[in-house]
């Protein structure tokens, strides 16, 4: 595994221009609940479709660990010290879905995909609804940990991510052992005497027990810790890869008190288990009408597309509705030429 330092790759994933407009696949009662409310549900991570949700992360690293030679510069251990990393990263409980509370609103590029009709509003009736989201990511300075970015299906671009999330440790670990191997000789050895195992062992102990290297550790490990729970929202299998997923990941601390937030925890029903989610408001302010007053709040719609099954009284009903939101968009209707039989 490469420790050379080098332009962060996380970030410029995490901070890809968001387009203009981003789609929202969902049925007629969807659309007409989003567009009332000014909300958009957030599904809990473990409850989305893919069976490998924020778990997928964790494989990956496992995988990587499984590929890495047992031995860096001067035999250094590591596979082992790797193996440990991943290890310890993976019990925090933001990284562990049985613990950690993660809501996810989806969006696509996409705008008149098939396969997204057939999955997502119903049966090919339903409606595809664009948001201007440009002002929804957090800035940079703010550290948050609320992420907002397209998803990585390929797997040699995952696989770059998460060595990048662990160089930084393996970098600070293989440093310091460099710095004991060549100190070692002037320490221990001579040339008359070769050190032997015990005082070999005694060194290295020594070394690593330092308090200074185990600070150094720490901070490695919580860099490392931090990217890869950015990351795990957003790495999806290579299957979905269609679906051109962007991705607005909403974390709730492990040990926050749920009966009390900002925006609770709801459930609704499907005809498997009752599904965990938070309503997200997507409203932004308008400019206001008359100097000195507050401004408005809008949903930033700026184009709604029903799907192919939709008849033109569907998309005459939902110009009138949007109309009675305030909302001046002309919905169409799909190009797919596909009909249900």
């Amino acid at each position: 595994m490469s420790t050379t330092p080098s332009v962060d790759p996380i970030d410029q994933w995490a901070h890809q221009p968001i387009p203009e407009k981003l789609w929202h696949y969902t049925s007629v009662q969807g659309f007409e609940g989003i567009v009332a409310s000014g909300s958009i549900y957030a599904t809990d991570v473990r409850f989305l479709n893919d069976t490998e949700e924020f778990v997928h992360a964790r494989k990956l690293a496992t995988n990587l660990i499984e590929k890495t030679p047992e031995f860096g510069q001067f035999n250094f251990p590591l596979r082992q010290v790797l193996e440990l990393a991943v290890n310890e990263i993976f019990k925090s409980d933001f990284l562990n879905p049985n613990k950690a509370h993660i809501f996810v609103a989806s969006f696509t590029s996409s705008d008149d995909d098939l396969s997204q009709w057939r999955a997502y509003s119903h049966g090919t009736y339903g409606v595809s609804i664009a948001f201007d989201l440009r002002a929804f990511r957090p800035p940079v300075e703010s550290d948050s940990a609320v992420t907002f970015a397209p998803c990585v299906y390929q797997e040699d671009e995952k696989k770059e991510l998460i060595q990048h999330a662990l160089r930084h440790f393996v970098s600070v670990s293989q440093s310091r052992w460099n710095e004991a191997m060549l100190r070692f000789p002037k320490e221990y050895g001579t040339a008359r005497q070769v050190p032997d195992a015990e005082q070999i062992a005694k060194f290295t102990d020594q070394v690593f027990a330092s308090g200074d290297y185990t600070a150094q550790v720490e901070i490695g490990l919580g860099e490392a810790r931090k990217r890869i729970f950015r990351l795990a929202g957003l790495l999806k299998h290579q299957a979905f890869h269609h679906e051109r997923e962007w991705r607005l990941v909403l974390p709730i601390s492990p040990g926050s008190d749920t009966t009390n937030l900002a925006h609770p925890i709801r459930f609704r029903s499907t005809n498997a288990s009752l599904v965990p989610y938070i309503e997200f408001p997507l409203q932004v302010p308008s400019a206001p009408l008359v100097p000195g007053l507050a401004p408005a709040m809008r949903l930033p719609v700026n184009d709604v597309m029903l799907g192919p099954g939709a008849s033109g009284d569907a998309v005459s009903a939902a110009l009138e509705f949007l109309r009675s939101k305030s909302i001046n968009v002309v919905p169409r209707r799909s190009d797919v030429p596909y009909r249900q039989v």
